[in-house]
């Protein structure tokens, strides 16, 4: 047996976090529109991350080493990407999936980032490509296809539709956070904070210009109260611990624990919604969690073509499990 260590811990963790997150959602919007619920929650995670780092700081953990200008410019860059990726476009399609189809359909769609991160990860880390990960693809697009009950031009249709915009910008954010976060000396509560800071003032300066009222707060009720502050929570400790299992496993490694995702949302939606698929749509999830089992969970033996991840280099600072 493969002994499980930090990475896939934090990779089952970050998981449980984005699955509640769905079910949060779908409280929030009982009182906000999609897109202010989006910019509320971004910016109660990056403060709450802001805390975390200041307080990292005054506790004595080890800076790093200044980078130079050239390099500090190459870092901004990859923030504002990884932020773009795993803040503004992952929030939006979130959300509006979760208004369009509700809170478990949206999780088994925006869920197949797992596969495709295992599917990006052969071209961006050079990770290999294995057959499995791609019958887990087509098996999984299956899935997805019969969870929106193959109804085309609806609202259900534009629910999956973002629930894929979803799933593509955080797997190439997982992807991304393990390629760059390395190289530029970040960890995952940085990388977070960059995303919930980036999706605060892009999403913010997208509402101020569709519908500026839209951002006034609506009368609250303690669900609204409660959701959104879960909402802040899931949003940055499963960023981070995302961020932060991508750098210590390979991508496809990490992947495998994000079964847990639509699986915690399927429970909690049930059991706090009542919400119950078709059964056409239990097919579909069954066929998405399958298709994501088998792209991402390698067997107990090592395949030839399968590598272990690159040493972690000892200067990144990775969270405290």
């Amino acid at each position: 047996m493969t002994r499980l260590g930090r990475g896939e811990a934090y990779a089952a963790l970050a998981a449980m976090c984005f699955g509640s997150a769905y079910v949060a959602t779908a409280f929030a919007l009982r009182t906000f529109e999609p897109l202010p619920a989006a910019v509320d929650r971004s910016v109660l995670a990056a403060l709450a991350l802001a805390v975390v780092v200041l307080l990292q700081r005054s506790g004595g953990r080890p800076a790093m080493p200044p980078p130079d200008r050239p390099r500090l410019a190459v870092r901004a860059a990859h923030l504002l990407v990884l932020g773009a990726l795993g803040g503004a476009i992952f929030l939006t399609g979130m959300n509006l999936a979760v208004a369009g189809v509700g809170p478990t359909i949206a999780s088994f769609v925006a869920g197949l980032y797992a596969v495709l991160a295992a599917a990006f990860a052969p071209f961006l880390l050079r990770e290999p490509l294995r057959r499995r990960t791609l019958i887990g693809f087509v098996t999984a697009l299956l899935g997805t296809a019969l969870l929106a009950e193959l109804h085309l031009g609806d609202a259900t249709a534009a629910g999956i539709g973002w629930g894929l915009v979803a799933a593509v910008s955080f797997a190439l954010f997982l992807v991304l956070s393990r390629k760059w976060g390395r190289a530029d000396g970040l960890d995952g509560i940085r990388i977070a904070l960059a995303a919930m800071a980036v999706a605060t003032v892009a999403l913010a300066l997208l509402v101020l210009a569709v519908e500026p009222a839209s951002l006034a707060l609506p009368p609250l009720s303690m669900e609204a109260v409660g959701a959104m502050g879960w909402l802040a929570f899931a949003g940055a400790a499963g960023q981070a611990l995302g961020a932060a299992s991508m750098r210590l496993v390979p991508a496809s490694r990490s992947a495998a624990f994000l079964l847990l995702n639509p699986i915690t949302a399927a429970i909690l939606a049930f059991l706090l919604l009542g919400s119950v698929p078709s059964p056409i749509q239990l097919i579909g999830a069954g066929l998405v969690l399958a298709g994501i089992a088998t792209a991402t969970i390698s067997s107990s033996a090592a395949g030839p073509g399968d590598r272990p991840a690159a040493p972690q280099d000892p200067r990144v600072i990775v969270p405290a499990a």
